[in-house]
């Protein structure tokens, strides 16, 4: 005789529900397992140049005496324009910049891996803004001539800091979708969920690094704040009007607060995107800051 409850439709819808979810765990555990094959190739030289394979100009892989990794790309006799990444962030967020041949008639590119991400050393998040412009501060170290520093997303409150710490080695910062105020951040709820240590075993490492940052970073920026405030430079900021993972607010906040220093250029209609999708902007408003504000 059949079993009425398994020949029904419901044993059916459940039976497909289970087999549906057992799919999902599975594509997710194997993302995971891409996102981390990812980075550990990255992480070497082949990745990086490989990554880097349709730059115009010879790159060259280096480290700083702290383990700090960084490539350097272009003419050693050109002033240095040094490119900091997002969070979650890798070289891969320059490498659209980098292949512009008009870069190079301006400047010698630096382009680190900060503390956490990538071949850079020690392996562990630095959920410190102030350590963070330190070390990527060492790249700067042999240079004749001051530095243009530009930085994406969370890599923008680094550079400033860097511009606060060290303003005679720094001839102007420019900002993309930067997060500087420690009241105008956005935080996901699943921030939290993986805030627990075991997650560090299961979680890609960028992934890792980049929650702790995120859920360092209010801490973080309130401590760079004097170093924002003591960064006696010209500071451009771009940022997208509709972004939404760092608010927009947060680059009119910093234009407030340094006055005469910062000019800010709005986009309408991209987001946090930018890089990704409206890279030759930026290279525009990195090499020819004079088309956006008509100086």
């Amino acid at each position: 005789m059949t079993d009425p409850i398994k020949s029904g439709w419901l044993y059916w819808v459940r039976k497909i529900l289970r087999v549906l979810l057992l799919l999902v765990l599975g594509l997710a555990v194997l993302g995971l397992l891409g996102m981390e094959g990812l980075d550990r190739y990255l992480s070497t030289e082949r990745g990086v140049r490989w990554i880097y394979k349709k730059t115009p100009e010879a790159i060259a892989l280096r480290y700083t005496d702290s383990g700090l990794r960084y490539i350097e790309i272009g003419n050693p006799e050109k002033p240095a324009l040094l490119l900091l990444h997002g969070s979650p962030g890798s070289v891969m967020d320059w490498r659209s910049f980098a292949r512009d041949p008009a870069v190079y008639d301006q400047y010698r590119l630096l382009i680190p891996e900060r503390p956490g991400y990538g071949g850079t050393k020690p392996r562990g998040a630095e959920p410190s803004v102030q350590e963070q412009a330190r070390r990527c501060l060492e790249v700067l170290s042999g240079e004749g001539l001051p530095a243009v520093v530009a930085g994406y997303s969370y890599g923008a409150p680094v550079g400033l800091a860097m511009a606060g710490m060290a303003p005679e080695q720094i001839a102007r910062f420019v900002g993309v979708a930067g997060q500087y105020n420690p009241e105008d951040e956005m935080t996901l709820p699943i921030s939290y969920m993986i805030r627990f240590g075991v997650f560090r075993y299961l979680l890609p490492r960028w992934l890792w690094v980049s929650n702790v940052e995120k859920l360092g970073h209010p801490d973080a920026l309130r401590q760079a704040l004097p170093l924002f405030d003591q960064a006696n430079v010209p500071i451009d900021l771009i940022h997208g009007l509709p972004d939404a993972i760092v608010p927009y607010g947060n680059s009119p906040w910093l234009e407030r607060r340094l006055g005469d220093r910062v000019r800010l250029y709005t986009v309408e209609q991209v987001g946090h995107e930018m890089p990704f999708s409206s890279m030759d902007t930026i290279v525009q408003f990195v090499l020819s800051p004079e088309r956006f504000f008509g100086d």
